[in-house]
């Protein structure tokens, strides 16, 4: 009887060590990503200097084929030059 009394209080204490409220951090706002958003459906439009390339808008190439970290532009499989 003693075991059982022990067990369970020894259950019960461990149980009661794993839960609580959980602390969420949820922010007010949402915070964009500069890369990764899908193109506007159905004309497939970017914010102005991103371009729609495979479904999602990116950076454009500037003219001098040099990216704003230095990277050389990337082609995609279409021939749309863009930033990485």
């Amino acid at each position: 009887m003693r075991r059982l009394v022990c067990a369970v209080t020894l259950s019960i204490g461990m149980l009661m060590g794993c839960g609580g409220p959980a602390d969420v951090n949820t922010p007010d706002t949402v915070d964009s990503v500069e890369q990764g958003l899908a193109c506007q459906y159905p004309d497939m439009l970017c914010p102005s200097r991103y371009a729609c390339v495979g479904g999602l808008c990116r950076k454009e190439c500037p003219e001098t084929e040099v990216c704003w970290n230095g990277a050389a532009c990337r082609i995609y499989a279409d021939g749309t030059p863009y930033c990485f």
